[in-house]
């Protein structure tokens, strides 16, 4: 019914069930993760693997005119042992180039377990393959790069802006505050800034509405410079106001499911990618 097993479509399948409770049309897609799958599977994703490489990606950025935006480079590890944590400032990112969820952030050196740090990173670079929904990362030769930390200004983390791009344009934005805390915030914007809580799953009414950033503007120009003629992409930025740090292109956000978004987000994307 659904083809092969071997390029996972049944995972996908299995996974966009549970989320939606129907299956998905993938031979004629409607909605936003069914097109994102459809992509995965076609092997579109793996030929633009090298803007996932959150080490290799700087030299896209530079030769997109946006440099500038780049944190700093520290340095670039292949194993935990070549980390010199005395040569290092006192507060820095590390991060893993692959993948999500694999970062240290130091805030201050001295209270850093650098024996457990060491582990983490070791840990975090063995072999191991991703699954059929994140396969690109399978292509990216394992590192870790440790950047100049970024703040608001306050000490506090700055806001994590995600720019859903369809054939290269920003349709909407994700922003994503209180990370500090150890748990964040979501909530999707219109490009003039306007909440769409009914985008977004769980109790958005809840959520306290950021300000417009006074610089969206040129966010979104950069996000779009960024997504260039790439049908789908998500591009992150951090912005405190005025400065803005590039963050990471997202080839298959959630895994291509999309947990936290709602069927009509899903929909209108969908529709947007096929108009």
């Amino acid at each position: 019914m659904y083809g092969e097993v071997g390029n996972g479509k049944y995972a996908f399948i299995l996974s966009y069930f549970h989320n939606r409770h129907h299956f998905p049309n993938l031979k004629n897609p409607k909605d936003l993760s069914e097109i994102w799958i459809k992509r995965v599977l076609d092997g579109k994703v793996n030929s633009l693997s090298y803007l996932a490489d959150k080490y290799a990606v700087r030299k896209y950025v530079i030769e997109k005119g946006l440099g500038d935006l780049l944190t700093p480079l520290i340095a670039v590890y292949e194993s935990a042992d070549e980390i010199d944590f005395d040569a290092l400032p006192n507060r820095f990112a590390l991060k893993a180039n692959f993948g999500a969820g694999r970062n240290i952030i130091c805030t201050d050196k001295s209270k850093l377990d650098k024996e457990q740090c060491r582990e983490k990173v070791r840990a975090w670079l063995k072999p191991g393959q991703y699954s059929v929904s994140e396969r690109h990362y399978n292509l990216i030769p394992k590192k870790f790069v440790c950047e100049e930390f970024i703040d608001d200004g306050t000490g506090g983390f700055p806001v994590d802006y995600k720019f859903m791009c369809i054939h290269g344009k920003v349709h909407c934005i994700l922003g994503v505050s209180g990370r500090e805390q150890g748990h964040g915030s979501y909530l999707p914007y219109t490009t003039d800034w306007q909440p769409i809580r009914e985008y977004y799953r769980g109790n958005s009414t809840a959520t306290e509405l950021l300000p417009r950033p006074a610089n969206l503007d040129e966010m979104i120009s950069t996000a779009e410079t960024l997504a260039g003629d790439i049908d789908l992409v998500r591009v992150d930025l951090y912005s405190n106001g005025s400065k803005i740090w590039f963050g990471e292109m997202t080839l298959t956000p959630s895994g291509c499911i999309f947990h936290r978004w709602t069927k009509k987000a899903l929909d209108d994307m969908g529709e947007l990618y096929n108009s």
